[in-house]
């Protein structure tokens, strides 16, 4: 087929329908007849699937040719060249049209079909419609720094949007080719022709337009940062994406009703929503840290009436995130019984067994060293500092062994059945807030019980008998190496990872 007389380069960032429609108007013909003439639309009237989205490298072969245009130009315009940027469009390589189409819009948001615009961009050029514009992501124009529309104010449709379906394929082609025109179609095959360029246009808010920039910057394919962690961008995104299910389902922004069903496959239309839910959402992103994220997602979870978290109760509310698991492992690790805690800490993200510790029951002494607790607990009295650091203890030999409960635990120490349940249920106690302090001691020794000058020192264990801690008189108790002892925790550094990937610790060395 011969090259169109005329020529006409596509615009930067310049979506297929678009271009297809001004190359009509020059050519003085509807977008019908364009499309029958590139082979794009068969003699029923039907379009290629995915119009607009993806098309196949031999429809890119025969239709550049046509238009005077390179290959990469093509494929520049179809949405399928923010694949693996700002969603994943994995999904529509699926056998069956229908098939891949739903797994593509569930596998992460996606506009098949439909745009926001912004008339001053329609105005200035010759009716273009942005690639850009397609993409949930992108609520404000950086080129004008307004709010980007999502309806047509006359009609209430959203342009390109033709059928209740969703369909890609253009509606009322047989209309007059003129972006500046809003194509939703009408009863009677007519369509609404309503003056898009003369909506008026709202100046985005600092504050808006540093949202956009970064949610520009995503989509482009920067690199993200979600609670301090650095991520690819379409890793962030779905962090985001993520957040926003939980912050909706939280209550913890005034979605306007919008999310209460399907919210993890139906993004927002509306621009403004779709700020206000980044907005919302934020402080959890930008948190410095998974500790500071999860701070701010305990916060929406106290607001909700949720007082203990469990795992289901995110699944239930969003979708997986990458970026989002360590803020919810965080926070879980914060509540629930300790046993829970330390069971979550044994199982990987791929819910396989953690790799051994390198130490055993025999590394742990009856009581762990005053140093192994936080300052404000070595000499604490209620409950006794000796009680708080067999509990410790007790804490590593579960996170090393099989032990079921507190009193298998207790009994590979020595403790009899009584204490071991008394004792963890006296440190556990709501009044005293301890968990947290001694599931952080356990944490840190965790580290450091492998590199003892001698392992499986403690293995002969003393009876421990009385009541209270004076039952503790006998235990085995080592000492701080500021106070004599052989070795401690406190002054040993973490350890480290040469350039060669060989691990090492540093030694102990007297102050």
């Amino acid at each position: 087929m011969t090259r169109l007389p005329l020529a006409l380069a596509p615009l930067s960032d310049e979506t297929w329908p678009s271009y297809l429609t001004r190359r009509a108007a020059q050519h003085g013909t509807t977008l019908a007849g364009m499309g029958s003439h590139l082979g794009l639309r068969d003699g029923r009237g039907r379009w290629t699937g995915r119009f607009g989205v993806d098309l196949s490298y031999g429809e890119v072969t025969r239709v550049a040719p046509i238009l005077g245009l390179a290959h990469v130009q093509v494929e520049q315009m179809q949405l399928a060249s923010y694949d693996q940027l700002a969603f994943d469009l994995s999904g529509l390589a699926q056998d069956s049209a229908i098939a891949g189409t739903r797994r593509a819009a569930h596998s992460a948001w996606v506009w098949l079909a439909g745009s926001t615009f912004c008339p001053l961009c329609l105005t200035q050029n010759d009716g273009a419609w942005r690639l850009s514009w397609r993409v949930p992501w992108i609520t404000t124009c950086l080129r004008h720094n307004t709010h980007l529309h999502g309806i047509c104010a006359r009609c209430g449709g959203v342009p390109g949007l033709g059928n209740s379906l969703h369909g890609s394929a253009p509606p009322r082609v047989a209309a007059a080719p003129d972006g500046r025109r809003c194509p939703h179609p009408e009863p009677g095959r007519r369509v609404c022709g309503s003056d898009l360029t003369a909506q008026p246009t709202v100046s985005a808010s600092p504050d808006r337009l540093r949202r956009a920039k970064i949610m520009a910057d995503l989509v482009a394919g920067g690199r993200g940062h979600f609670a301090g962690a650095e991520t690819t961008s379409l890793q962030a995104l779905r962090g985001w994406q993520a957040a926003i299910g939980l912050a909706v389902g939280l209550g913890a922004v005034d979605a306007n009703g919008w999310g209460r069903t399907h919210r993890w496959a139906n993004p927002p239309r509306d621009p403004d929503l779709m700020d206000r839910l980044l907005r919302a959402v934020e402080p959890l992103v930008a948190a410095a840290d998974p500790a500071a994220a999860a701070d701010v997602l305990y916060e929406w979870l106290q607001n909700a009436g949720i007082r203990s978290p469990h795992a289901n109760t995110f699944g239930r509310i969003t979708q997986p995130s990458a970026a989002l698991r360590p803020v919810i492992d965080e926070l879980l690790g914060r509540h629930g019984r300790v046993h829970i805690v330390i069971q979550r800490r044994l199982v990987a993200n791929d819910g396989l067994p953690l790799d051994a510790t390198g130490w055993g029951v025999d590394d742990i002494p009856q009581l762990v060293w005053p140093c192994a607790l936080p300052d404000h607990l070595r000499e604490s009295t209620r409950p006794d500092q000796r009680i708080l650091r067999a509990v410790v203890s007790m804490i590593l030999v579960r996170m090393c062994s099989d032990a079921k409960d507190w009193v298998e635990a207790g009994a590979a120490l020595g403790f009899p059945p009584d204490k071991s349940r008394n004792w963890t249920r006296y440190a556990f106690a709501d009044k005293w807030d301890r968990k947290g302090d001694l599931l952080g001691a356990a944490r840190h020794l965790e580290g450091h019980l492998a590199h003892q000058p001698s392992l499986s020192r403690f293995r002969h264990r003393g009876d421990v008998s009385g009541f209270g801690p004076s039952g503790l008189k006998e235990a085995q108790s080592p000492q701080c190496k500021d106070e004599r002892g052989n070795w401690c925790p406190c002054r040993c550094e973490p350890t480290t990872s040469d350039s060669e990937g060989q691990d090492h610790v540093d030694v102990c060395a007297a102050k």
